[in-house]
């Protein structure tokens, strides 16, 4: 509802969708701005946009970066350049390292970018990004968001989004849904609180913002006096409370309780359009001592700062990114920044002096360090971030120089700081009350020796760092509940069991070394989460792996047990050791690599030990030659089962003695059954009643499958490298009729398959099936989107062309990808007319010279073809004739065709703006500026020929 009511603050919304899928009648990079006040709406536009199917499917690369008024280019480039924040990014790496590294990530491929929240109205900071960009495919696209109309004419390359304030009917179908939400109320109850949120909404001047929080408060309190109450509120008496706050967001606040208000307030401390992540803004909101369990019900304290975050996240004082992570609207900032001034502060180059009362400082530059010097203003700080850039040694001293003043400090963090920090002051140590310290990111290679002293530290953040020792006290944090790091660092701590409040603990690895062994994990009882134990292999005995005590481990809910593929140990002894590492019950994750027992331990053999589990990982359990009865298990969702080479057999003793076999499971996967020849059914019992995906790989001898008792919800089914499936695999198409993915790869036994039954089927692949037919053909998939055949000679058996009805051809079909196996067969026959293909690679064509007359034919009829890549067909001499007549062609790839020795003599079509040309060295020399195919070619604007630019109009 909200997503539609926002796609008509824009005047035209599907021009804009039309621009956002990259339209190449623009030459170069496209730029559209979407403008407007703040609080219109125009960061949800850009979602909107951003996640729309078409958009997607559109291009091959797409992020999604926060700018705010500090235009970082620096910054910038590295979230477009890597996948992750927690990516290895070279060690001082340049300005110019990383924009290069950007036009590597994006050279040749389409993608669209959104900037969002731009400021700088210089232009110059933009310029050197731009620069980077332009090694994109043609139709690239850059989203920015911004309040400023000048921002808007400095980048954009089209006439932007001017975002308006909603009008009054289509304000009050936004403030209703938010108001009163799919709540049912009596008839006259809802008309009278209709009547005062009328009066409510026309006082938010048509602004979305103010209606969704606004509407989140009323939503809390379906009751007539509270909405008269907001209604009659002061906070009305004027447009704008100080500092342009609006009063729907200050009412709000006002109806939060004490400790959230508290929380909010602290998130002040961060710059603007700074994202989230929930842990850490929780975390620190714990050392700062803000969450404490004041109820009369027992909670969790983890519970409870839970309920807070997502408190604000309901009333839209956080909105959810892309990312599983959050941001902080400007308006919402802005509302923290006021009611925290007297205590939250944020120093960049402009300010100077910093109050007395202040206790959560960020600094954002180092050109005003020294005016925090004073002692008597740094005594009582809680809290001190570093954002930005810091002459080295010079913040060296001015950090320890903090570090001696602030003894009160809770909060010390420099993971946003771009500083080569080598190791931290000693001073650390004397902060006595230190809860939480984040040195990620940091060129940090050891702490201080007397870093155990810090007995109050909660959380310790060592993310991306190159710490190589630790000191020998770091066991001594026994208040630590959070440790993040690089495993090899976490290994480096001695007698980490001493740290007995843990809650986090990622990877743990077994070593024989004293104080490293796995009895080290006894005392920590309130693991949470996830925990990998690695290099069981040195674990010995029974007796040994029993001090994990791992069954008393009742909050972890993933665990993962590895050992190293070369293990060797008795096969009793095994299954002995994995015995003694019995998780606890309410275990929802399983993960086991690497198990050389001959049967498995007794709580996996017996479903009451395991009653919870949601997921299972069996990979390398290479002795086992039957599988567990995890049939029985009732919430079991996805298993995977890979790499178990002494299985030949699959029957009653897998599905347990329920009448229903895996009656939750969804995903079902076996790979690398080597040796595994029968899939018996069920005997009678119902069979995998909810299963959506199948996969099997690498089952070579795999012949009796269950085919035909696999129920109807499955959705995806692929099949590589098995064996011969006989009549199960075609009579299981008949049933199937739910199916929206079938691949089939690597199939060598002579099969013929009718597809008529797959109704719902969207995306077909064969690859490298030489006796496949496909009786009837694919005429009757009139759902089908994408197609993928490739090494498939003899998917039809008649030669002679058919008149086909309109209504069986592939009308929905966009995507297609084919090999000379393929074209060799008459393509009128086996795919007809595609009036909807958009994007067609022919590949591998090694025995194809030139294409013949009725190829060329059913290539004419392609009349909505917009990208069409030709690649490696090291045979072909000539390229079709029908390239020049192709009315909607945007693209054309012509990739290791080395014996093509020019463009088709009737040229290319008009409609082409964009060509590349790669590995085709008698092509290269004439279609240069003055070459013999160069007026065949002059008309289109983008033009590149092995990496190299020729033409960019």
């Amino acid at each position: 509802m909200i997503l539609d009511v926002l796609l008509h603050l824009a005047d035209e919304p599907e021009s804009s969708i039309k621009c956002g899928t990259g339209s190449s009648s623009y030459p170069s990079l496209g730029v559209l701005p979407i403008v407007g006040i703040g609080g219109v709406g125009k960061t949800a536009l850009a979602q909107l946009i951003y996640n729309d199917e078409r958009v997607a499917r559109h291009f091959e690369l797409r992020k999604w970066v926060y700018v705010s008024d500090n235009f970082d280019v620096k910054r910038i480039s590295k979230e477009l350049a890597y996948d992750s924040v927690h990516d290895r990014i070279p060690d001082d790496i340049s300005l110019d390292g990383i924009l290069g590294k950007v036009g590597d990530a994006t050279r040749n491929k389409r993608f669209l970018f959104v900037l969002d929240d731009v400021w700088d109205e210089t232009g110059s900071k933009w310029r050197k990004l731009r620069g980077a960009l332009t090694s994109g495919a043609k139709g690239s696209m850059v989203l920015v968001t911004t309040q400023s109309p000048v921002v808007a004419e400095v980048m954009g390359t089209m006439d932007p989004i001017e975002l308006k304030i909603l009008q009054e009917d289509d304000y009050w179908i936004l403030f209703e849904h938010c108001a009163f939400g799919e709540k049912i109320l009596e008839e006259e109850r809802r008309e009278k609180l209709q009547t005062i949120g009328r009066k409510i909404s026309e006082k938010l001047h048509g602004l979305p913002l103010a209606g969704k929080v606004l509407g989140s408060l009323l939503n809390s309190k379906l009751d007539e006096d509270y909405w008269k109450m907001i209604l009659e509120s002061e906070w009305w008496e004027h447009e704008y409370v100080l500092d342009n706050i609006l009063p729907s967001l200050a009412l709000s606040y006002e109806h939060l309780n004490a400790n959230i208000k508290q929380c909010f307030a602290y998130c002040s401390i961060f710059p603007r359009s700074y994202v989230f992540e929930k842990d850490r803004l929780v975390q620190m909101w714990m050392a700062q001592g803000f969450i404490q369990n004041k109820s009369q019900v027992r909670m969790r304290m983890e519970d409870i700062r839970d309920q807070i975050f997502d408190e604000l996240t309901r009333r839209y004082f956080f909105l959810p990114t892309l990312t599983d992570k959050y941001v902080m609207h400007d308006l919402i900032r802005e509302l923290a920044v006021y009611v925290s001034s007297d205590e939250c502060l944020v120093i960049s180059d402009e300010r100077g002096e910093i109050p007395k009362t202040i206790r959560h400082l960020t600094l954002r530059t180092d050109k005003k360090i020294d005016a925090i010097m004073d002692p008597c203003r740094l005594q009582n700080l809680r809290s001190i971030l570093f954002f930005g850039d810091y002459d080295s040694e010079k913040f060296y001293s001015f950090l320890g120089g903090i570090l001696k003043q602030s003894k009160s400090l809770r909060v010390l963090d420099l993971s946003c700081s771009h500083v080569k920090l080598k190791k931290l002051p000693d001073a650390i140590s004397g902060l006595s009350h230190l809860r939480y310290l984040d040195v990620s990111c940091t060129k940090i290679k050891q702490l201080p020796k007397s870093f155990g002293r810090l007995c109050h530290l909660q959380v310790l953040r060592m993310r991306s760092c190159h710490l190589k020792r630790l000191p020998q006290d770091v066991n001594k944090l026994s208040n630590l509940w959070h440790l993040y790091g690089e495993a090899d660092t976490i290994s480096l701590i001695t007698g980490i069991g001493d740290l007995i409040n843990l809650q986090e603990l990622e990877e743990f690895r077994v070593t024989k070394k004293r104080r490293h062994e796995i009895g080290e994990l006894k005392g920590l009882r309130n693991l949470r989460r996830r925990l990998a134990i690695k290099n069981l292999e040195n674990v010995t005995s029974k007796e040994e792996a029993m001090e994990a005590m791992l069954k008393d481990k009742e909050h972890l809910t993933a665990l993962h047990l590895v050992q190293n593929l070369d293990a060797r140990r008795l096969l009793d002894a095994e299954t002995e050791i994995f015995e003694g590492l019995q998780p606890h019950p309410s275990l929802k994750e399983l993960s086991i690599k690497v198990y050389e027992g001959i049967k498995f331990p007794t709580w996996m053999v017996e479903s009451k030990f395991l009653t919870n589990l949601e997921f299972i990982s069996l990979d390398y359990c290479v002795r086992l030659e039957s599988l567990p009865p995890l049939g029985q298990l009732p919430f079991l969702k996805e298993l995977h089962l890979g790499n178990m080479r002494a299985v030949k057999r699959i029957g009653r003793e897998f599905y347990g003695d329920t009448g229903v076999a895996f009656p939750s499971l969804e995903v079902l996967k076996f790979k690398g059954f080597g040796e595994w020849e029968k899939w018996l059914e069920a005997d009678g019992a119902q069979f995998l009643p909810r299963l959506r995906i199948l996969d099997l790989r690498d089952c070579y001898k795999l012949a009796k499958v269950p085919l035909l008792f696999l129920s109807s919800s499955l959705v995806e089914l692929s099949i590589d490298y098995c064996g011969d499936f006989g009549s199960a695999l075609p009579g299981c198409l008949q049933s199937l009729t739910s199916l929206t993915q079938l691949r089939i790869m690597n199939y060598h036994a002579q099969v013929s398959l009718c597809l008529s039954n797959l109704s719902a089927l969207k995306h077909l692949k064969l690859w490298n099936c030489w006796n496949m037919k496909l009786v009837g053909g694919l005429q009757f998939l009139t759902t089908l989107e994408g197609l993928e055949l490739i090494a498939c000679p003899k998917l039809i058996e008649s030669s002679e062309p058919v008149q086909l009805h309109e209504e069986q051809g592939l009308r929905t079909l966009n995507r297609l990808t084919i090999d000379d196996t393929v074209l060799l067969q008459n393509l009128w026959i086996l795919l007809g007319s595609l009036p909807s293909l958009q994007r067609m690679h022919i590949v591998g064509c090694h025995g194809v010279t030139n294409f013949t007359r009725i190829q060329e034919l059913w290539f004419q009829q392609l009349t909505s073809l917009q990208e069409l890549e030709i690649n490696d067909c090291d045979s072909l001499e000539s390229l079709p004739t029908s390239l020049a007549n192709f009315p909607s062609i945007r693209k054309l790839d012509i990739f290791t065709c080395p014996r093509v020795s020019s463009l088709p003599g009737n040229g290319l079509s008009t409609s082409l703006k964009e060509l590349h040309i790669d590995g085709c060295p008698l092509l290269k020399d004439r279609c240069q500026r003055g070459g013999a195919d160069w007026p065949k070619i002059a008309h289109i604007p983008f033009i590149r020929i092995d990496s190299e630019t020729i033409q960019m109009l």
